[in-house]
């Protein structure tokens, strides 16, 4: 199957592609331009190559690939949300000592390791920026491949930004998490939804049919590969095209709830209209009012939207690097140098770590043993409302697609963001842990 974008179909097209894609991609069909020439724009020609690119080549890791991760506001409908404080610059204290913090990459990698992180981002011809981020000061900042200015998708590095919502919710007593989410998305009841609670939907552990799965994703007969098509207007090949409210409506049960990590992007959707049921309000000007309006950021906040206006917040949501590392400082002690209220609050974070489930949990799930080899240790505990891995100490850790990260400690109140290029070696993802447990940042 061969899906193109063009100006015919809104170019609405390539975002089922975003989703559907978010494990190994196939294979580059020819040797991708060295980033670094895209450091102060793309040439004509790859902007219509993009725009014409086939689904081999979208999310590749490619030349096509970069050019979408910084112009993706060229393709789709995208909510602009500005900054409504000053900026809150960040401090500046340089510690060269994290660029020696050593790494092994990844089976796949063709770098040879282990490496530091100084040599990582010098040979990783796909590594274009990384941010690391104590007690409010940048500690270490490198863009070899990428202005600093740019925005670039975060992909599912995003999804706690739906998670925060709810449980601010859940917080000021509007959502019961213990209830069916039927409760409160009245139409998805008499459905097979009717007793997954809120609390199963934040941690991924719903039992409804529509895990993502190197299968699922390209199975155009599954609920998973339903969802990315219809949320994006897309004509399922046996279907037509289909609302995506009706496609999460008609998913059926697959277990009982809470039995497994089950990872799926349509789940962070189902928070999205939960959010929006609950508010009566759509979800970008949710976010926007209870989290990023209290944030001095440097830069909009671009969340991009489907065909109908619903907030693609399990993935396109994109910022500079900077603003990306505010967003997890809003989780660490930090929070009051760049924002000027506390929208994370105590409560928020304490139950995160003390609902987390356990480790079997996420290893019995597809996804367990990939995130395991993702950050080369299977030390964490689980996954917990939104986030991928939690640590016994505390630390947060989010993948997005292509290599994206976000990493937060709240205990060392220390935060790591990184933007990539490559749907293979996702080896950048094995230095944040090490550098958080280096030493460099206790107390």
């Amino acid at each position: 199957m061969n899906i193109k974008f063009n100006l015919i179909n809104r170019a609405y097209k390539p975002l089922l592609l975003v989703f559907i894609l978010l494990t190994a991609m196939p294979v580059v069909a020819k040797e991708p331009t060295p980033l670094i020439e895209f450091i102060d724009g793309f040439p004509m020609e790859l902007e219509k190559e993009t725009r014409n690119a086939g689904y081999n080549e979208l999310f590749s890791g490619g030349d096509v690939s970069a050019y979408f991760n910084v112009r993706v506001s060229e393709f789709l409908p995208t909510a602009i949300l500005p900054s409504h404080q000053p900026v809150m610059p960040l401090g500046t204290r340089q510690m060269p000592k994290i660029g020696s913090v050593k790494a092994k990459m990844m089976e796949v990698s063709k770098l040879d390791g282990p490496l530091t992180l100084d040599e990582f981002l010098e040979q990783a011809d796909f590594a274009q920026a990384f941010l690391v981020v104590h007690k409010g000061d940048i500690v270490y900042e490198k863009y070899p491949r990428l202005r600093p200015e740019d925005h670039h998708l975060w992909m599912s590095c995003a999804k706690p930004m739906a998670s925060l919502v709810i449980d601010q919710l859940v917080s000021e007593g509007k959502i019961d998490e213990n209830a069916p989410i039927t409760k409160y998305i009245t139409d998805f009841k008499g459905t097979d939804w009717d007793g997954v609670t809120t609390r199963d939907v934040m941690d991924m552990a719903s039992g409804m049919d529509l895990e993502d799965t190197t299968e699922s994703r390209f199975d155009p007969d599954n609920i998973a590969r339903r969802v990315y098509e219809s949320e994006f207007g897309f004509k399922n090949e046996t279907r037509g095209v289909e609302l995506l409210r009706d496609v999460l409506r008609s998913t059926p049960k697959k277990d009982e709830p809470g039995l497994a990590f089950e990872y799926a992007s349509g789940l962070t959707q189902m928070l999205v209209l939960l959010a929006e049921a609950v508010e009566g309000d759509r979800w970008a000007q949710i976010f926007d009012r209870r989290v990023w309006s209290k944030v001095g950021a440097e830069g909009v906040l671009q969340i991009h939207l489907t065909p109908d206006g619903i907030a693609a917040a399990h993935g396109l949501v994109s910022s500079d690097l900077r603003d990306f590392a505010r967003f997890g400082m809003l989780y660490t002690p930090s929070w009051k140098e760049i924002a000027v209220e506390q929208v994370v609050t105590d409560e928020i974070l304490d139950r995160i770590h003390k609902k987390v489930r356990t480790h079997e949990f996420i290893m019995a799930g597809f996804d367990g043993p990939v995130f395991a080899n993702r950050v080369g240790v299977d030390d964490f505990i689980a996954n917990s409302r939104q986030w991928d891995l939690v640590w016994p100490d505390g630390d947060l850790m989010k993948f997005g697609l292509m290599g994206q990260g976000l990493y937060v400690s709240p205990a060392r109140d220390l935060v790591i963001v990184y933007f990539n290029v490559n749907n293979e070696d996702l080896s950048a993802h094995r230095f944040a842990r090490p550098i958080a447990t280096s030493g460099l940042f206790d107390k």
